[in-house]
């Protein structure tokens, strides 16, 4: 049972990290904007995916934020990893200081989402969900 939340983490950055790279496959076209547009998530909102993935806004100094979310997400499953070898969780501050600052840039781009661009992305959305789930199980397993 002790090692159920890490499995679950492991699992939520697994798909993150499949997620981040879809999008970031859209922002560098390595996807064709069409397959994205006709993609079955982003045919619940007319254009939202291709347009947030290939917009101004989907970058900070240069670097898309689908390739932060994927290392983000990549370096929550090292950690996992790591619990699960060693049966603690390695320097759990900052553990902690990362989800902290991951789910603040989340909460910030879903704002910018949905107050600047005026468009949900379900693909966006799906990875701000799996950090937020992210972020509560290793708060509850650090608490348990």
């Amino acid at each position: 049972m002790k090692h159920l939340i890490p499995v679950l983490i492991g699992c939520l950055a697994l798909a993150g990290i499949a997620d981040s790279t879809y999008l970031a496959m859209a922002h560098y076209q390595v996807i064709s904007p069409a397959a994205v547009k006709s993609s079955a998530m982003c045919q619940l909102t007319a254009g939202s995916c291709e347009t947030i993935a290939l917009s101004k806004e989907s970058t900070i100094f240069g670097i898309p934020h689908a390739i932060l979310g994927a290392a983000y997400f990549a370096m929550v499953l090292g950690a996992v990893g790591i619990r699960l070898t060693t049966g603690r969780w390695a320097v759990p501050w900052a553990m902690l200081g990362l989800l902290i600052v991951g789910l603040g840039f989340s909460v910030y781009l879903v704002h910018a989402m949905f107050f600047v661009l005026h468009l949900p992305c379900p693909y966006c959305l799906t990875a701000h969900a799996l950090n937020a789930a992210v972020v509560g199980l290793y708060l509850f397993s650090i608490r348990a």
